[in-house]
């Protein structure tokens, strides 16, 4: 075998690198070879327990708790970004003290010798005296926190904190990061290696840059999913978007979850346009707070997600978490579907496809028309013949259980003719709900029952019925 033909050093710095993904690969390759290995066993192994699954914050057990600390940490020992943190949640606590410029040293050598500043048309001496300002201030550092990321090699999940505050210098210094990712042809460079990504920004900073943040770490080139809770991408504001007047596309994203935002037809439409691999996209509107608009109309959302995402996405949720204002009035179609498995919607919008088909706007009169039959077709267009797995969300109150009874009457004709797929039903059905609405939720499960669906009804407000990818 020409790798044992070697000398020994060249193998010394062979099997450093192969640490940690292919250490035990090439350890087990033959006798001479695991030789050269064992001296590395234990470092392996301690370096795999400490960082393959890190994050540091306040308070912290040991001295990490902020980036600084894991800048240092780098500084002294690269092979820990190189090589271990594959999973990174970044907390971004203020650190403790840090060297000066004329100080020198190793933290100071990895700013003024860094490729990215370089190309990122700043000054290393001005982004570090800024950096140690943060430090000396003891404040959350947004320029420490953007540069860690430029020392990182085997990071696979990566959360930012929660305190990141964009800012020109550090944008163009993500721009170039993001850039050169892409770039790359080694699997391990800087953020290339990112498969998920969680991040937020605080309520001050989500009213100033919306989802527009987001738009480079969308654009990693492995990346497949993407978490940002409580975000901000509005047709009124269009700052807000995502991707309006950005470089960059999000063509490897499959997975979107973003929880407890508010986000409108015209934020969702340019969300999609830019992620064409989408698969599972989670989404609960909120408004809890007096900057964001108070309604939504939940109809023109879903509409937008099926024309934007209809020929490939295959789960959809759709909640409502909070609501200031009121839903709007409007009429959803889902026909643009084509492959769509999961879906979880709130009955709020079959009540809206009652209320649109009776034209008058008076629900009573809506009602009766659906008891006259003319109605089914309004209401069964929201369900795509494709869907396996149903979930409905609901209080339980109100006009709610005529929602579900205008979805499942005559259930045996429309599971064979319109749902011929379905498989398993999920009911939201609370303790405090009606009696009205409970008794057509037995009512589903008995029929379901009979035709071969399972119906599942969820007793709890926040239960997760469905499992879903990603």
């Amino acid at each position: 075998m020409a790798l044992t033909n070697l000398p020994q050093e060249l193998l010394d710095i062979i099997v450093e690198y192969s640490l940690p993904q292919s250490f035990e690969n090439l350890a087990t390759t033959c006798k001479r070879i695991y030789g050269r290995c064992t001296p590395f066993i234990k470092r392996h192994n301690e370096l795999r327990s400490c960082f393959l699954d890190f994050g540091y914050y306040a308070h912290a057990r040991d001295s990490l708790v902020a980036a600084f600390d894991l800048i240092n940490l780098i500084a002294a020992d690269p092979i820990v970004s190189r090589r271990f943190l594959s999973h990174l949640r970044v907390r971004g606590e203020p650190p403790k003290s840090v060297p000066s410029i004329e100080d020198g040293g190793v933290i100071v050598q990895l700013f003024a010798n860094s490729t990215y500043l370089r190309r990122a048309q700043l000054d290393w001496k001005e982004y570090y005296s800024t950096f140690a300002e943060d430090v000396r201030e003891m404040r959350y550092s947004q320029h420490g926190s953007a540069f860690l990321l430029t020392l990182l090699g085997d990071t696979e999940n990566l959360t930012i904190p929660s305190s990141w505050k964009p800012n020109a210098a550090t944008n163009q210094l993500l721009d170039v990061i993001v850039e050169e990712a892409r770039r790359s042809t080694f699997l391990s460079s800087g953020l290339r290696p990112v498969t998920s990504f969680l991040g937020s920004l605080s309520r001050s900073e989500t009213e100033t840059w919306g989802l527009s943040w987001a738009s480079p770490f969308l654009a990693l080139p492995h990346l497949k999913l993407f978490s940002g809770p409580g975000s901000l991408a509005v047709g009124e504001k269009p700052t807000s978007l995502a991707f309006r007047g950005s470089p960059h596309i999000a063509d490897t994203l499959e997975a979107a979850h973003l929880g407890g935002c508010c986000i409108d037809d015209v934020g969702i439409t340019d969300f999609l346009k830019y992620t064409p691999r989408l698969k599972t996209l989670r989404y609960s509107h909120s408004t809890q707070h007096d900057y964001l608009p108070p309604d939504w109309n939940i109809c023109k959302f879903v509409n937008a997600v099926a024309r934007e995402a209809g020929s490939h996405l295959i789960e959809l949720s759709v909640k409502i978490l909070e609501l200031r204002g009121s839903i709007l009035p409007g009429k959803a179609s889902t026909h643009s579907f084509q492959k769509l498995k999961k879906f979880e919607f709130p009955l709020e919008l079959v009540m809206c496809n009652i209320n649109a088909a009776g034209v008058t706007g008076n629900i009573a009169t809506s009602l009766q028309r659906f008891f006259n039959g003319s109605l089914d077709p309004f209401v069964r267009d929201l369900i795509p013949t494709s869907v396996t797995h149903l979930s409905l969300k609901s209080e339980g109150m109100g006009s709610h259980d005529k929602a579900l009874d205008a979805l499942f009457r005559h259930f045996r004709a429309v599971r064979r003719s319109q749902l011929p797929n379905l498989q398993e039903v999920h009911i939201a059905c609370i303790q405090e709900a009606d009696n009205a609405y409970k008794q057509q939720c037995n009512k589903i499960v008995a029929e379901g029952d009979r035709e071969g669906v399972v119906v599942h009804l969820q007793a709890y407000e926040y239960s997760e019925g469905l499992n879903w990818d990603g």
